[in-house]
C-alpha cells in the first residue's frame, strides 16, 4: 500500500523526537484543517530558537531503468519556498523519503535514515515546467528524481546535493542559519510572509 505524505510526515517527525530524546523535550503541535489552510503547515515544534520549514513529499514511483524515485512538485510551491528561503541557508527544505509503500516500510522502518533533505536556498533558478517540445506541462509540476545524495530536477535540468536527515539531526543541524523573516512592524511584510507559507510549507521546526 502506498504511503501518504501525512503518514510519512507524522512518522518522520516522531523519529526526529526519538532521536533527540535525552537532549531535550520535544513537543510537536498539529493544526486543525481550518488552521492549516490559513497557516500552510501541518506541524511545528520548539527546539530552542532556530526555525526550520519542511515541505514533505511522498512517492511510490521508482523508475525501472535506474531505480531513481520520482517526485512531483508544483512550480508555485517551489517558487514560494525559494522566496521564503532567501538569506536562510539550510533552513527551508524539501523532505524526500526514499520509501513509498508499506512493503518498503516493513523492510526498513527507519524512515529518518532514508529521508533526504533538499536545501531550497541552495537551488539555482528554475524556469516554468515544460515538456521536451517546450510547451508547458499541464500539471504545472517539476519532476524530481531522487537517488541517495542528490536529486535531479526538471524542466531546466539541474542536479542538487541532498542532506541525509538522520545525519543532519544527529549533528545538531550544522550550517543552519534558521529561517528568518523581519517584519519591522510592517503589516504588509507580515501578510506577504503568511502568503508564502500558505503556498509552500508543510512542516515547521524551531531549534
Amino acid at each position: 500500500m502506498r504511503l501518504s505524505e501525512k503518514t510519512l510526515e507524522l512518522n518522520i517527525c516522531a523519529q526526529v523526537s526519538t532521536h533527540l530524546k535525552g537532549c531535550q523535550n520535544v513537543f510537536w503541535f498539529g493544526l486543525t484543517q481550518k488552521q492549516e489552510a490559513k497557516a500552510g503547515f501541518d506541524a511545528c515544534t520548539k527546539l530552542g530558537g532556530r526555525l526550520f520549514i519542511f515541505q514533505f513529499k511522498a512517492s511510490n514511483n521508482v523508475l525501472k531503468n535506474n531505480s531513481r524515485r520520482k517526485f512531483l512538485t508544483p512550480h508555485y510551491q517551489l517558487d514560494a519556498l525559494r522566496k521564503s528561503a532567501r538569506n536562510s541557508m539550510r533552513s527551508v527544505f524539501y523532505a524526500l523519503p526514499n520509501i513509498g509503500n508499506t512493503t518498503e516500510m516493513y523492510r526498513n522502518p527507519d524512515l529518518l535514515s532514508q529521508t533526504w533533505l533538499l536545501d531550497v536556498a541552495a537551488l539555482s533558478h528554475l524556469g516554468l515546467p515544460t515538456k521536451a517540445d517546450g510547451t508547458m506541462r499541464k500539471n504545472g509540476c517539476h519532476n524530481m528524481y531522487l537517488e541517495p545524495g542528490q536529486v535531479e530536477i526538471h524542466s531546466d535540468a539541474i542536479i542538487a546535493p541532498l542532506i541525509n536527515a538522520q545525519e543532519f539531526v544527529s549533528q545538531g543541524f550544522p550550517g543552519a542559519d534558521g529561517f528568518q523573516w523581519v517584519f519591522k512592524n510592517n503589516s504588509n511584510q507580515f501578510l506577504e510572509f503568511c502568503s508564502l507559507l500558505s503556498q509552500g510549507s508543510r512542516g515547521m521546526v524551531l531549534y
